[in-house]
């Protein structure tokens, strides 16, 4: 029987070295879901982003994008199948402009299917300060500007999923809520499909999205949204800091 799912992580085991992080790891995410992932530090959230992504080998299990088998893949070849990523710290280059740092993923491609300059203008209708900025350094940016360049950057190409790992990090409210409104924006208006890994209680609620609880590697259970939709019924479940 032929799943409809966007992506699919079926029984994922992936680490470093002989150490087992990632433990037997299941779920799976339509198109248009924004699915928040938590649990406390040290628990496996960052190396499970970094399995779906092709950069931890996964040691057993399979990943599929669309019913294809991509657990083989290296990151180039999951990122030219619409899989963005916003990894932890943003890593951005600060030499680069914010424009050179947008553009900087089309440049791996050698056939776009769309219109780069129209990519790039809607991205700067949803971060008018990244227009006003765009010859800038990125050193010269904010945490907050840095965060909203690299989802730019992973923007650019039309991924069909992004996967964010901590977005709220050192970030101020009122940026987080932005972009929080903005990943809502992009799942209700181009039905993508978004992967946070989160610690942020006030973050998370305001998602409206089902979360998975991470605990040493391990799924331990799945929240609906409707459950954690306050920051008390979150704090409450999920027992983490807001």
């Amino acid at each position: 029987m032929i799943k409809n799912n966007l992506l699919e992580i079926k029984n994922v085991s992936s680490g470093y070295g002989s150490t087992t992080i990632v433990n037997n790891f299941s779920f799976e995410i339509n198109s248009g879901e924004i699915l928040s992932i938590t649990g406390r530090n040290g628990m496996g959230k960052t190396t499970l982003l970094k399995t779906i992504m092709g950069l931890i080998k996964a040691n057993s299990g399979s990943i599929y994008f669309k019913n294809e088998d991509i657990t083989k893949l290296i990151p180039s070849e999951r990122s030219m199948k619409g899989i963005g990523y916003v990894p932890q710290g943003r890593e951005i280059f600060s030499s680069l402009t914010v424009e050179q740092n947008i553009m900087l993923p089309i440049f791996t491609r050698k056939k776009l299917k769309f219109d780069v300059n129209n990519n790039l203008e809607n991205i700067y209708d949803l971060f008018p300060i990244l227009r006003d900025k765009k010859y800038d350094n990125g050193a010269s940016l904010s945490g907050g500007q840095q965060q909203q360049l690299a989802i730019a950057r992973a923007l650019i190409f039309n991924p069909e999923i992004i996967i964010l790992d901590e977005p709220s990090e050192g970030i101020q409210p009122s940026i987080i809520t932005s972009i929080g409104e903005i990943l809502q924006n992009l799942s209700k208006k181009l039905n993508m499909a978004f992967i946070v890994v989160e610690q942020n209680i006030s973050f998370i609620s305001k998602l409206n999205a089902n979360c998975i609880v991470v605990d040493k590697g391990n799924y331990t259970r799945k929240l609906m949204a409707l459950e954690i939709n306050s920051v008390e019924k979150a704090r409450d479940l999920l027992s983490l800091q807001t």
